[in-house]
């Protein structure tokens, strides 16, 4: 899912998702899909960009969430 996730974000880099959107391009049945799954596989995209200083998942409140790659 993670791999998924990313990929869609990616896709739309620097755009606010909404979890609604995630679960709508990345799981097969998103009925099945509870909005807070979304942030526990956000979680450990995070963890595994922790090394990584140019590249982060930005949450915007309210909203959802953004890639965004942070040049220099």
């Amino acid at each position: 899912m993670e791999v998924r996730i990313l990929r869609f974000l990616l896709e739309r880099q620097g755009q606010v998702s909404t979890r609604g959107q995630l679960i709508e391009a990345v799981w097969s049945d998103p009925h099945a899909v509870e909005s807070r799954t979304v942030d526990v596989h956000i979680g450990r995209l995070r963890k595994a960009f922790a090394g990584l200083r140019n590249l982060r998942i930005r949450t915007v409140y309210g909203a959802g969430y953004a890639l965004e790659y942070l040049y220099g």
